[in-house]
């Protein structure tokens, strides 16, 4: 394969993160009586940013810099326990892509904009991260998506030429932080539709991670 590695974002593409997030802030809103706007949209407007991005407009509407904390923390903790109750949502084509690329000899790694602790969490429950050879996560940039920092962090180590790595990402900030990073990328969309931007800067939007794995075969 003419590709080496693989930079693999992770909520939305790897696990159904985001419909867990959803789930957990509408419980949230209700138990802590929050008078916000909150629908899909709403929570769609939230995906593909750093937390601390999303503290600013958050907190604009909620009024209390304490309790919009309170709202994030708790968020994050209500997703991880409905994770763990009834188990991660794994994308469908995840394993066989990861074991695709292991056999390939490609290197994989994450690059995602969840605090550490959160990439653990969710790599090991699972049971996938033996597959990645490092991860870099949101707590560890200074710039979120859709600035390329994290890509480049990720890129860096590998060794590899731009031009032999590709990344994997669901959101329209991914795209744009991978295109300025200058590797390319293929879109799998979750809860964003593509756009005439997202289909100008993605070498290919594929429906699943099944299809990627067709794609590198054929392309990569």
């Amino acid at each position: 394969m003419k590709k080496k590695a693989v930079i693999f974002d992770m909520d939305g593409l790897m696990f159904d993160t985001e419909k867990l997030g959803y789930q957990a802030q509408g419980q949230l809103v209700k138990e802590l009586c929050l008078a916000i706007p909150f629908d899909f949209d709403y929570y769609l407007n939230q995906v593909g940013r750093s937390d601390k991005d999303v503290f600013h407009d958050l907190v604009s509407d909620i009024g209390d810099p304490a309790l919009t904390s309170l709202f994030q923390k708790r968020t994050k903790e209500t997703q991880a326990a409905i994770a763990l109750d009834k188990g991660i949502p794994v994308k469908a084509g995840l394993r066989e892509l990861l074991a695709f690329l292991e056999r390939e000899g490609v290197a994989c790694v994450v690059a995602s904009s969840s605090r550490r602790k959160e990439v653990t969490f969710y790599l090991e429950l699972a049971e996938v991260t033996h597959y990645f050879k490092y991860q870099i996560c949101g707590d560890e940039v200074a710039f979120a998506k859709p600035n390329p920092e994290i890509f480049l962090r990720a890129w860096e180590p590998l060794g590899f030429a731009k031009e032999e790595c590709l990344i994997l990402e669901d959101s329209l900030n991914g795209i744009r932080a991978a295109y300025d990073a200058a590797i390319e990328v293929i879109m799998v969309p979750d809860l964003i539709a593509p756009n005439e931007e997202a289909e100008g800067k993605a070498v290919a939007i594929l429906p699943d991670l099944h299809a990627v794995m067709a794609w590198l075969k054929d392309n990569g």
